[in-house]
């Protein structure tokens, strides 16, 4: 089992830099919240840790926020470790079994509940959720977006420097190339539920990115795949 204390140490540690909260509790694990930026500023949501299996996420959260300095120009809504009882016990879902990613629907998770109450009347210039793949040889990127040019690709020729990418036609049933995926979202949903992700997009943002590193790296260049994506994204958006 995994020290979740460390999570909260970590997060404690960042002071006054952020504004934290409690935004929900499972099974006697907290799900911190980490806010910073003006009123006004264009509003960014990022998460880790939705599948309790995939932990370079949550590494990769934690990483951006101890910085010494974040991105000016843009205020932060972030949630280190959604699904804490999956991160400790190292499974994919959570305490309830469930997969909380494709769980939009349901009224009885907690977890589910805590990103509708955050996201709810809210809309970000973009969300950033970091994830994993213990399968994959290598890393890959879904990107959706409309009223903008779509950077998944630039994106993808940046990450190959650090991580070898994923170059099947067909990832997860769904057609790719260099490390992009096209996804169909009717048919995603049609097989998986309403996804968190897709529901953020709809009613939520104009820019949506998820980000796959492979499981079988090490830690380190995990964690610096999902960061170069971050600053990508970043940096194109504060443009």
């Amino acid at each position: 089992m995994r020290d979740y204390g460390d999570i909260a140490r970590r997060i404690e540690a960042l002071g006054d830099r952020a504004q934290t909260r409690l935004l929900g509790e499972v099974g006697g694990y907290p799900i911190h919240g980490v806010s910073w930026g003006d009123e006004g500023q264009p509003l960014v949501w990022l998460t880790g840790g939705v599948h309790g299996d995939e932990p370079a996420g949550v590494e990769a959260v934690l990483r951006f926020l101890e910085r010494d300095a974040w991105p000016e120009g843009l205020a932060f809504a972030v949630v280190p470790c959604v699904n804490p009882h999956g991160w400790v016990h190292n499974q994919r879902e959570n305490a309830q079994g469930c997969d909380i990613n494709w769980s939009y629907a349901r009224d009885d998770v907690v977890e589910v509940q805590v990103v509708k109450d955050m996201a709810r009347g809210r809309c970000f210039e973009f969300v950033v959720d970091f994830h994993e793949d213990w399968e994959s040889p290598g890393f890959y990127i879904y990107e959706i977006r409309r009223n903008g040019v779509p950077i998944a690709q630039d994106i993808a020729r940046q990450v190959a420097e650090i991580c070898p990418l994923n170059d099947s036609a067909e990832i997860e049933g769904q057609p790719a190339r260099g490390g992009v995926v096209y996804p169909d979202i009717t048919e995603e949903e049609a097989t998986r539920g309403r996804g968190i992700p897709l529901e953020l997009f709809r009613h939520h943002t104009d820019h949506l990115l998820t980000t796959e590193t492979p499981t079988g790296l090490d830690m380190e260049t995990r964690v610096a795949t999902h960061l170069a994506v971050l600053d990508a994204v970043v940096a194109e958006h504060r443009r």
